[in-house]
């Protein structure tokens, strides 16, 4: 059997290539001249004419109309094709579900969220259902037009089978092949990612480190996750687990981190409450403990929540040094319950940060708070509803090609 091998580029390469790059161009900045598509792309203006009347031809882009048709020059005005492209994301949690509907030039058009009844996989099914026909309901969109849907979960989704696995909290989820289930439920392409690689996502297009195209979140609540992105890409590893830290917190072969998650914190002050550690005033912060309860408490000037939070702190700071010191990071996200509160221990996370790590780290929390994962999931609804499209309507492209 021969091998396949790289063919030459031809003209039709070349103008495929050439009508991706205005695509692209009209999704990052729209809408457009063809002088200013011409001038960001580095083509003709002839070039850029000859793109933009196949994209046209393709409904992927259309000429703008009304009052906004043309520029204070008087030229003609393109953008990207949006609402009658829409795509859908979803945020499943154990406790509550998220959906956004976005166009596929990534303007929102609707959100709604519910909490789940029951934590079931069936449960979750009858949720997206429900909240697809609110969204759509709301935007005026018919939910037949949706070209695609991303799915964040509480799990790893194994790339070789597209499985979940390691979740925990939903009952059915384990195992399961999500994007088959919800897709032949839907009729739409499904796109699955674990929650907080696809928060990391949306962190990197639309929150603290846009533009920045190495660091790690870290997500710290009832579990403890991280994600990894760099030279600009999510690395979920080759079984996709890469980030899934819980195993470092102790089971019975033994502890290599402390736990900062919550149960593990909400024991930690138990046990000092119980001791009456002398570095603590139990009032207000009584059995049973709140996370919750701790982090008002400490912000209230209360020495023992704040010595609670203080711990929490290092324990973050341990992780953070041992993801810097692997993957050589400046900047680590902080999310979820326990990650997102933790400015009131910032003091003492630093402080072993610095003692662990030689070299400048910036910790910060993330800008886009509990709308991480449904953001990142509808990025990625549109990023394979883009690249479809095009392949349908266009073409396959040079590099899909070589």
């Amino acid at each position: 059997m021969k091998s396949k091998t790289a063919r030459p580029a031809g003209l039709k390469d070349m103008r495929r290539s050439n009508e991706l790059k205005v695509l692209e161009e009209l999704y990052r900045h729209s809408p457009a001249t063809r002088a200013g598509l011409a001038k960001q792309v580095g083509l003709t203006k002839p070039t850029v004419s000859a793109a933009l009347t196949t994209l046209i031809g393709s409904e992927l882009v259309e000429r703008v109309g009304g009052d906004q048709s043309a520029s204070k020059y008087g030229a003609e005005l393109f953008r990207s094709a949006g609402r009658s492209l829409p795509v859908l994301g979803v945020d499943v949690g154990t406790r509550f579900v998220r959906v956004q509907l976005a166009g596929l030039d990534d303007v929102l058009l609707a959100a709604v969220e519910e909490e789940l009844p029951e934590p079931t996989l069936v449960a979750v099914f009858d949720s997206i259902l429900r909240l697809r026909e609110r969204v759509c309901a709301e935007a005026g969109i018919d939910p037949v037009t949706i070209q695609a849907v991303g799915v964040g979960i509480p799990g790893v989704v194994r790339p070789q089978t597209q499985r979940v696995a390691m979740a925990g909290g939903i009952e059915g989820l384990n195992g399961c092949d999500l994007s088959e289930g919800l897709g032949d439920l839907l009729g739409t392409p499904i796109v699955v990612e674990n929650d907080v690689n696809v928060a990391a996502i949306a962190e990197h297009r639309y929150g603290a480190c846009a533009g920045q195209d190495d660091f790690a979140m870290i997500s710290v609540g009832a579990g403890v996750g991280v994600a990894i992105v760099l030279g600009g890409r999510l690395r979920g590893g080759a079984r996709g687990s890469a980030g899934e830290v819980d195993r470092l917190f102790g089971d019975s072969t033994g502890r290599l981190l402390a736990d900062p998650s919550s149960d593990s914190m909400i024991s930690f002050a138990e046990e000092q409450l119980s001791a009456n550690s002398p570095v603590s005033t139990p009032a207000p912060v009584s059995t049973p403990v709140s996370m919750v309860d701790v982090f008002v408490a400490a912000s209230s000037g209360d020495s023992f929540a704040q010595g609670v939070v203080d711990e929490a702190g290092r324990r973050i700071a341990e992780l953070c040094a041992c993801v810097v010191a692997i993957v050589d990071i400046e900047t680590v996200v902080l999310v979820g319950g326990i990650g997102a509160a933790m400015e009131q221990g910032r003091t003492a996370l630093e402080a072993r940060l610095n003692e662990l790590v030689p070299w400048p780290t910036t910790v910060i929390q993330s800008t886009l708070g509990r709308s991480g994962t449904v953001m990142g999931a509808r990025s990625l609804a549109i990023d394979a509803a883009r690249q479809e499209l095009f392949t349908q309507r266009i073409g396959k492209t040079l590099y899909d090609l070589v």
